[in-house]
């Protein structure tokens, strides 16, 4: 898909012999690959080229920008790493970058990223307050499709931190909106549907969750390995509900095991306690 074909432009650029004296092209070549392969969910190697962006110093430029981007890339790459506390770290610095940011595009992908790691840090309230930020820099005036993928991720990780409240349910319907005007990708539209179901799921609605994931898992082909693992872990967690634990099982234990191999070693956890919970009940 289109991720993979960025992720192999990106290599090829901090790969190319022109750059590699170019101390601040090549830390923002290395961070595009970096972001590319966490966007792969390839999160091993993401957190590796980070930290490698971050020893070169990150490019710093004179708008900042560059200084974004390499904490962009770690700090995204330490909270799917399960490393919250130091990603939050780094994550302050990129508000501080940002708020002095001209670009609004930039700030508002700043802001989005900040309030990704406060969600996961168990900090909803500064999740909300970043999301908000990088919703007011990020208004679908200015790029449909950036608000379409900020309005999905928003409610991803607000229902990973169990917020399914009717602010998530909007953020799902601006995504879906969004998606529906930029004629978006199938990929796209399923992993708002795993949104949708997810919200459904956390809102008492297990049965119509279920059958939605269904749908999206006869679409596998179209899933990186990655999200439909996501998508195999939110069903363990609508068939569990359903009582239906031996299926719960198969779609938890698969869903651990490609998480643990692309090193997303948060999900793997989640995926855990899910097989866990099943197997001691």
């Amino acid at each position: 898909g289109q991720m993979q074909d960025f992720a192999a432009s990106a290599k090829e650029l901090a790969e190319h012999p022109s750059i590699q004296n170019d101390r601040r092209m090549l830390a923002r070549a290395k961070a595009l690959y970096s972001r590319a392969l966490g966007g792969l969910g390839q999160v091993g190697e993401s957190l590796v080229l980070a930290q490698e962006v971050a020893a070169l110093g990150g490019g710093d430029t004179e708008d900042g920008i560059g200084e974004i981007e390499m904490l962009h890339s770690l700090v995204a790459a330490l909270a799917e790493s399960d490393e919250v506390a130091e990603a939050w770290k780094y994550a302050l610095e990129m508000a501080e970058l940002a708020a002095e940011e001209s670009d609004q595009e930039a700030a508002g992908k700043a802001y989005w990223a900040v309030g990704n790691v406060a969600f996961l840090a168990d900090d909803p309230e500064a999740g909300v307050h970043y999301h908000s930020l990088a919703a007011e820099n990020l208004a679908p005036g200015n790029d449909v499709n950036t608000w379409a993928l900020f309005n999905k991720g928003s409610a991803l990780v607000r229902l990973a931190a169990g917020i399914a409240d009717m602010e998530t349910l909007e953020c799902i319907e601006r995504a879906e909106l969004a998606n529906s005007v930029t004629g978006g990708s199938p990929f796209q539209e399923l992993e708002i549907s795993m949104a949708r179901a997810h919200w459904l799921l956390l809102n008492g609605k297990a049965e119509e969750s279920a059958s939605r994931l269904d749908e999206i898992l006869g679409h596998r082909d179209l899933l990186p390995d990655h999200t439909l693992a996501e998508v195999e872990y939110v069903a363990a967690l609508a068939l569990r509900e359903l009582g239906r634990n031996d299926e719960a099982l198969v779609a938890a234990s698969h869903s651990e095991k490609v998480f643990i191999v692309h090193g997303s070693h948060r999900m793997a956890s989640e995926a855990r306690q899910v097989i866990e919970s099943i197997n001691g009940s």
